[in-house]
């Protein structure tokens, strides 16, 4: 079979022929062709496929990279804001462990103060005991109901309490201070009986001297009593003459506080030296007769900012 193309115009009537081998050829070449086409056309759709899921992965990666980096910083915040509320609340914490320690201190100045004063005072130990605490009551309000302290109410509050004990602790400072006073005044206040067991045989003033007969002046009392009773000093004080003095005989002169002094005469033995502190009640000598004395007795001065005066209303008040 041949086929046989005539063109139109070949004006010599050439003709041109086309074999059916070469036909074939020509068709085979054709679908091989085609096949390679759709061969490389598949290869180029998987390629750009597989590139395409890659970009889209490495845009997901990118994406979770950003959540990753965002969730990051938002914990490094949040741990931020932790670490600052835990640095808060130790403030707080160590504000109130200041402010403890204060109370504490002050409760401790408080509770010896008291104990002082109640050993001061004489009061029963029994009756203030400050190592307890006092009993507190009463029935709540029902229909209000509760509520927590905010802090700064409850450091308000702290505030308050911790005021208020100052106040009390410098008051209880301001009375041990005036009781002490009052009980140093005391013991160097000379009203303290001199001779226990002994009596008042001649009082202060005017009276007819035992010796001469005559009027005169009596600068003290004299005190009655057996011979070696023990003379005790009237109050607290310094000694600044113990010795022999002209018409006392043996005599002891006791500086008191306030300006008061008291004198000691007619003594048989002097338990004291110059210069020695003496408290209140204190043996200071014995009863004698020495001096111009008609027996044994005390003769008892009080001079007061250097005059001496009736030492009767001062016994009189310790009796």
């Amino acid at each position: 079979m041949r086929i046989v193309i005539l063109p139109g115009d070949d004006r010599n009537g050439r003709r041109a022929g086309i074999g059916l081998g070469m036909l074939l050829f020509t068709f085979f070449l054709m679908v091989l062709l085609s096949g390679a086409i759709g061969l490389v056309a598949y290869r180029i759709d998987v390629f750009l496929s597989k590139d395409m899921d890659s970009v889209l992965d490495d845009v997901r990666i990118a994406e979770l990279r950003e959540d990753l980096r965002e969730q990051h910083w938002d914990l490094i915040e949040r741990k931020d804001d932790l670490d600052a509320a835990r640095r808060e609340v130790q403030n707080h914490l160590d504000a109130l462990g200041i402010k403890l320690g204060e109370l504490q201190a002050h409760m401790f100045r408080i509770n010896g103060l008291g104990q002082r004063l109640a050993d001061i005072s004489g009061l029963d130990q029994g009756e203030f005991n400050f190592d307890e605490s006092p009993g507190v009551g009463g029935i709540s309000d029902t229909g209000r109901p509760s509520e927590s302290y905010e802090y700064p109410e409850f450091l308000a509050r702290l505030d308050d309490v911790q005021m208020k004990l100052q106040y009390d602790e410098n008051r209880l400072a301001a009375m041990e201070a005036l009781l002490m006073d009052k009980k140093i005044s005391r013991t160097m206040f000379p009203d303290a009986w001199p001779v226990k067991s002994g009596w008042m045989s001649s009082l202060f003033g005017y009276r007819t001297d035992p010796f001469t007969g005559r009027k005169a002046f009596h600068a003290g009392v004299d005190i009655a009593g057996r011979k070696g009773s023990p003379i005790q000093a009237a109050a607290a004080g310094v000694v600044v003459h113990a010795g022999k003095h002209a018409g006392y005989g043996h005599s002891v002169v006791v500086q008191h506080a306030n300006g008061y002094s008291t004198r000691y005469a007619h003594a048989d033995e002097l338990l004291v030296e110059l210069g020695q502190k003496v408290e209140k009640g204190e043996p200071i000598a014995t009863v004698g007769t020495t001096g111009r004395s008609t027996g044994p007795h005390l003769h008892f001065e009080v001079i007061q900012n250097g005059r001496r005066v009736n030492p009767k209303k001062f016994l009189q008040a310790s009796r």
